[in-house]
């Protein structure tokens, strides 16, 4: 049974194989394995994120590409409650 970083990184490599002109960041599987460890939500700020040895200024691209790929939806926060950003994975990838 593959690990939940095993498909995350499976996902990403498919996702660049059948898009050549349209491949994500080459952080991208990292950034997603940072942001979702175990679960499908990240309520994480950027900072926090970015604190993991990603640069900050760059990481609002690398979501932008992510969620237009498909691999993310986000859900505007308000008040103390943060951006959500949740993970969809393909579905033959998902266990």
């Amino acid at each position: 049974m593959p690990s939940r970083r095993d498909e995350i990184v499976a996902a990403v490599a498919a996702h660049d194989a059948a898009n050549p002109l349209a491949q994500l960041p080459r952080s991208a599987a990292r950034l997603l394995i940072a942001m979702f460890p175990s679960g499908d939500a990240c309520q994480r700020s950027l900072d926090a994120i970015a604190g993991e040895g990603f640069d900050r200024k760059r990481m609002p691209d690398a979501l932008r590409r992510l969620t237009e790929a498909g691999f993310l939806s986000r859900q505007l926060g308000s008040g103390i409650v943060p951006i959500t950003y949740r993970l969809h994975l393909p579905p033959l990838v998902r266990r």
